[in-house]
């Protein structure tokens, strides 16, 4: 398959044949090897080509868990175009901090997200989330323009929300009076976070 590859095109598709037969004889060891050993020939597919591929991976996992750490070194070798099924797959397996920790790192914005992505993170380990928010909002705050201040305050009632969640409204309230001292002068600013309700 890899001599195949050098001259033409192996699509997914062209694969994933080899892949089914093998889960359908329960030949799992296998099925984990060639999930792990194809990767290469995936590479350059993005989410509507490894979804399968994704699947086939859950379900050898569910006969062989201890494979589970080939599976997060195999996907990770394949970003970027492994993202989606990558964050998607950190979610169900609730590895919170790696998915945190991913998003981070690629200098992902919050707003980015619909809110229901959160859900999960806020219910199990809503402390993972206060990084991720706080330095957005000082990314929107360093544009200087009214849109990215309405961003920062939508973000930053979201932190009080977390905040209230994990019983740390008197931390909260320690760092809005100095994010509010610190940022004094932008008058727009201040006129958002009043209306944001944030501040009297």
């Amino acid at each position: 398959l890899r001599e195949a590859s050098s001259g033409f095109d192996v699509r997914p598709d062209d694969l994933y044949p080899f892949l089914s037969d093998l889960a359908e004889a329960e030949q799992w060891q296998r099925l984990v090897d060639w999930l792990a050993e194809i990767s290469p020939l995936l590479t350059g597919y993005r989410r509507d080509g490894l979804t399968q591929y994704a699947v086939y991976w859950e379900t050898a996992l569910e006969q062989l868990p201890d494979s589970e750490p080939l599976m997060w070194q195999t996907l990770a070798g394949m970003l970027p175009y492994s993202r989606d099924i990558y964050e998607e797959a950190l979610l169900a397996h609730a590895k919170w901090r790696e998915w945190m920790d991913y998003h981070l790192s690629a200098g992902r914005e919050p707003l980015d997200f619909r809110v229901s992505v959160f859900q999960p993170i806020e219910k199990h380990a809503p402390e993972m989330l206060l990084p991720f928010y706080h330095q957005a909002v000082e990314r929107y705050i360093i544009q200087k323009n009214r849109d990215s201040y309405k961003a920062a305050v939508k973000l930053l009632k979201r932190l009080f929300k977390l905040y209230k969640k994990t019983k740390q409204e008197s931390r909260w309230e320690l760092f809005l009076t100095a994010f509010t001292d610190r940022h004094s002068r932008l008058r727009a600013l201040q006129e958002e976070l009043r209306k944001g309700k944030l501040i009297p």
